[in-house]
């Protein structure tokens, strides 16, 4: 076989990515809703979560506000597509519409809030940004003509045109009837693949190498001339925009927000998603999302077939407690031992190259030991 030949034929990580696609776009017409949820769920997350993975894993801004984001793109997404029913008031925009002024106006949100990264760094920038979280949770408690309050709101579902993504209506594809969970699958996993293409074209690109030397080393950064207040707000804004997609499917899948699903330990997941998946790794964002997104439910659907985890008054442990054990025994082995991750883990499987080990400790920037 001539060498030409030989570059034309695709690798088996290739074929691997387009065997899980294949696999992904048949799944609604095999499996039931549970699984479509605990998929759907996964994706949101993994959307979220790969916009983090630009942040912490190549610009090295360590951040625990994600959850933020996602909540701001949820929330803002009800209350523009919303009417004004009792308490709650929304604008009533088209949904087509109201999704991505939802993500604009979060993007917005992120960069007000970038200076925070241009000021600080590290641990300093980590503790600093949770108190966005405290002053977000507050928000979403207290002004209950915009989130409803502790008790949350409603989502509107999403009709773009002459596609309803409600079930009001039903498709039929080869015969199969799609209902809300197949229709919000396609389109859940048509975000994914696009969020996934575009933040590879990011950290391949120039903006992407700049993020990339800025973590390494500002001073150096700076004196080659790239603009490192200017690199380190796109990547927050960059960071926002992708957490609040997330967040619009979440609430898509779910149809009602509740100021917990984006608190303080929804921000501890998102990291321990990228962590898990490997630091700076885009590609790891995705199975660290599914890992830790549907651990939970999947124990809790086999809670009473799990010895002492019955979800009973005299069980042990309960199936959430559970799954916070596991993954963050995960997430402590992944930083002691397997700084690659997930993603290290599956470039071993599928015999390809093996992803660089840019970070060896458990934290970004300046913090970080070279592996």
């Amino acid at each position: 076989m001539s060498e030409p030949t030989r570059r034309r034929l695709p690798g088996r990580g290739q074929v691997l990515t387009l065997g899980l696609l294949a696999v992904a776009v048949a799944t609604p017409f095999y499996v039931g809703p549970f699984w479509l949820q605990v998929g759907l769920t996964a994706m949101a997350y993994a959307v979220a979560a790969i916009g983090l993975a630009i942040q912490v894993g190549i610009a090295g801004q360590l951040s625990l506000a994600h959850a933020v984001f996602m909540g701001s793109g949820a929330y803002l997404y009800a209350f523009l597509a919303g009417t004004s029913t009792g308490q709650v008031t929304g604008l009533g925009w088209p949904t087509w519409l109201a999704a991505p002024g939802a993500i604009l106006l979060t993007a917005l949100l992120g960069a007000v809030c970038s200076p925070i990264s241009a000021r600080l760094r590290g641990l300093y920038l980590g503790v600093a940004s949770l108190g966005l979280v405290f002053i977000a949770s507050h928000v979403m408690q207290r002004f209950g003509a915009l989130t409803g309050g502790p008790g949350g709101r409603e989502v509107p579902p999403l009709r773009l045109g002459p596609l309803d993504f409600s079930d009001d209506t039903t498709w039929v594809i080869a015969n199969v009837p799609f209902q809300q969970a197949e229709k919000l699958w396609m389109l859940g996993l048509a975000v994914l693949a696009g969020a996934y293409l575009v933040a590879r074209r990011v950290a391949a690109g120039r903006g992407g190498l700049a993020l990339h030397m800025m973590r390494d080393n500002e001073i150096a950064a700076a004196a080659m001339g790239i603009s490192v207040w200017r690199h380190k707000a796109a990547a927050f804004v960059i960071a926002a925009v992708y957490g609040a997609t997330g967040g619009v499917l979440l609430a898509l899948l779910t149809g009602w927000v509740v100021p917990e699903s984006f608190g303080f330990d929804a921000s501890v997941n998102l990291l321990i998603m990228v962590v898990i998946g490997g630091l700076g790794s885009i590609r790891g964002a995705i199975p660290g999302a599914i890992f830790v997104s549907a651990l939970p439910l999947l124990i809790a659907r086999q809670a009473q077939s799990i010895p002492l985890i019955s979800g009973t008054g005299d069980s042990i442990l309960g199936p959430g407690t559970l799954s916070t054990f596991l993954y963050a025994g995960l997430f402590i082995v992944t930083i002691m031992f397997a700084s690659g991750g997930l993603d290290r883990l599956v470039a071993l499987a599928v015999g390809g190259p093996r992803p660089p080990r840019r970070i060896a400790g458990g934290l970004p920037g300046r913090y970080a030991q070279k592996g």
